[in-house]
């Protein structure tokens, strides 16, 4: 075995692992919305510069000036998707984006099924993965915290919430692995757009998703705002060591 499937297998399992966790928040630790929120805001940070400080410099070198379209495209799809869809992973009860249920999870399950793309193709890219998988792990638990809050919120029993967050946590390794075996193989031309254009879906999800949570509560912004320099900090770290 090659050490990019290594690779990915150990960051799918890791993946489904915690998208458990945080489908099994909701029902094991009712209350603990301070910390989630600081979660959230940490994780934030570390999209906004896994896609500014690795993966466009990255896709620039496959692809120089040509990044820009990619970038957008990215960002747009999961925009057009969250609109029509109308869910996006917010812990908070009172969101008026979100729709209940089978909407839900067929919503975040593409928008799973996208990320996992982005990290099949971190994968193949020299030290890029494990930058991609951190950022995929820290959007992963929120939004099984959220698909779950919702499943409970609409009184399903404990049976049917574990069918569907079984479904839902197999999303992103199924994008990984399928975007890996299609793309192992491919000219470095695709892989910088699909680089590129995992990019813009991370800009959308840290933009659009987390960082509204980082503004909000005005007794908790400078916590949140102290956790969201954290993940930026980290990935700072991270691409300095690389």
């Amino acid at each position: 075995m090659s050490a990019g499937s290594t690779h990915l297998v150990i960051y799918s399992v890791s993946i489904v692992i915690v998208a458990w966790v945080g489908g099994l928040i909701p029902l094991y630790f009712r209350g603990k919305r301070k910390v989630i929120h600081l979660f959230i805001s940490f994780g934030a940070g570390v999209l906004l510069a896994a896609a500014f400080l690795h993966m466009i410099p990255d896709a620039a070198r496959y692809i120089g000036s040509r990044l820009g379209l990619p970038i957008l495209l990215g960002f747009l799809t999961l925009y057009i998707l969250e609109k029509f869809i109308m869910t996006h992973p917010c812990p908070s009860e009172h969101c008026d984006y979100h729709r209940v249920g089978v909407s839900a999870f067929i919503g975040l399950s593409l928008h799973s099924l996208i990320t996992g793309m982005a990290l099949g193709a971190g994968i193949l890219v020299p030290k890029l993965g494990f930058v991609v998988f951190l950022a995929v792990v820290l959007h992963k638990l929120p939004a099984s915290l959220s698909l779950s809050s919702l499943f409970i919120k609409e009184h399903y029993t404990n049976a049917r919430l574990f069918a569907y967050l079984t479904a839902f946590s197999l999303m992103v390794p199924l994008g990984a692995v399928s975007t890996y075996f299609f793309f192992e193989n491919t000219s470095t031309t695709a892989l910088g757009y699909l680089i590129a254009f995992s990019a813009g879906t991370f800009l959308h999800v840290a933009a659009d998703d987390l960082l509204p949570e980082v503004h909000q509560h005005s007794h908790e912004r400078v916590s949140r705002l102290i956790s969201f320099f954290a993940g930026l900090f980290v990935l700072w770290l991270v691409h300095l060591l690389h």
